[in-house]
């Protein structure tokens, strides 16, 4: 439990944050823990009545979204979040066949879409939907990849659709096809570029992977610190490089389809990739002053914000719930005398009338709310 400061010795792991005034606001600073939340702001119900919000079904959280800090050091799995009309034909699909929540084939744990939207720490790449049939000739030609000329020629079907039907010989071959590419030409530009930089890094780590094939493919967005993007339900992607905040759906509906050990079920992606993807796109991030920026999420219900801190102090206004993420250095929340330590991906939720904390860095803040 994060320790919480205060000049009272009144307060050590949870703390009501008191003001002076005889109309003072009051709140809780706790460590995040969905599964205990609410347990917690019960036990202070009495002396600090706080109306809590409806709990999202089966995760008891008061946000719909999630909150992490991901590095991509590795290159994550190629996953897919279905779209809602294919959640709930799954979900019900694998109820009716009974396919225990918990088996390793349970593609379908709940009924729900998942959206996701990556803000980058640093330089961030993201591997995500499928290039045009432009940028895909471009690709043939400058690595002159025999198997991806041959779907050009008899493109009946998208790209991604084609890798995921391939048979094993098929796939492997395709996958010494790339290879051999990335060994033997040195000097392209644009998709092709692209494309060779990331096969390059994916080989490091799964040389005979499908996952390949799927990378040459897909899009590539590159994302400046500060700057985000939202990949839809129903969006291939996988993290190539970098550090990025993720805030996503509490969906736990995830097909994984390639740099995986993991179960892939081919047939179901290619049920799910028959129509085409939904594309990527970048988010307009929002200057608000004084170091802060406003994200926009799928809900106007949501809020999330950006708060770039220095060596001194920044204002951040926090409630009626918020979740308060240190992305990068250690900080400091400190709300009417309670001061709450946040470690680097450690997160804090304030609970309470809106008031206005100060958040002590050097460090990267992120504030998510309930409106």
């Amino acid at each position: 439990m994060t320790l919480v400061r205060t000049d009272s010795d009144l307060l050590r792991s949870v703390a009501p944050a008191r003001r002076p005034s005889p109309q003072s606001s009051r709140g809780l600073l706790i460590d995040w823990d969905p599964a205990t939340y609410r347990q917690t702001l019960e036990r202070f119900a009495a002396d600090r009545p706080l109306t809590l919000p409806h709990s999202e079904a089966e995760t008891g959280s008061p946000f719909p979204f999630r909150l992490t800090v991901l590095d991509a050091d590795v290159p994550s799995p190629i996953m897919l979040h279905p779209r809602w009309e294919q959640a709930l034909a799954g979900f019900v699909r694998e109820q009716a066949r009974g396919v225990p929540l918990g088996a390793g084939n349970r593609n379908y744990k709940d009924s729900n879409p998942k959206c996701e939207v990556a803000v980058a720490l640093t330089p961030l790449r993201v591997l995500a939907g499928e290039r045009t049939m432009e940028e895909l000739q471009a690709i043939a030609s400058g690595l002159e990849l025999p198997w991806l000329r041959s779907y050009l020629s008899f493109h009946h079907e998208t790209a991604i659709h084609s890798v995921l039907r391939m048979t094993r010989e098929e796939t492997a071959a395709a996958v010494r096809e790339t290879a051999d590419a990335v060994d033997r030409i040195r000097h392209v530009d644009g998709p092709a570029a692209e494309v060779l930089a990331a096969v390059r890094r994916l080989q490091q780590h799964f040389p005979h992977d499908r996952g390949i094939l799927l990378a040459v493919c897909m899009k590539l967005i590159q994302l400046d610190p500060g700057h985000a993007a939202v990949i839809p339900p129903g969006c291939m992607h996988s993290y190539l490089s970098g550090q990025a905040v993720l805030v996503m759906g509490t969906s736990d509906n995830a097909l994984q389809a390639g740099l995986t050990q993991e179960y892939v079920d081919l047939c179901e992606l290619q049920h799910l990739t028959s129509g085409g993807q939904p594309q990527p796109s970048p988010l307009p991030v929002v200057d608000v002053g004084d170091g802060q920026q406003r994200i926009p999420l799928w809900s106007n219900d949501l809020d999330l914000r950006r708060v770039v801190v220095g060596s001194g102090q920044k204002p951040v206004s926090v409630g009626p719930f918020s979740v308060v993420l240190a992305a990068t250095e250690p900080a400091d929340i400190t709300v009417d005398g309670a001061t709450a330590d946040l470690e680097p991906e450690a997160k804090i939720l304030y609970a309470g009338e809106p008031v206005t904390a100060t958040i002590t860095g050097p460090s990267q803040i992120f504030v998510a709310s309930t409106l």
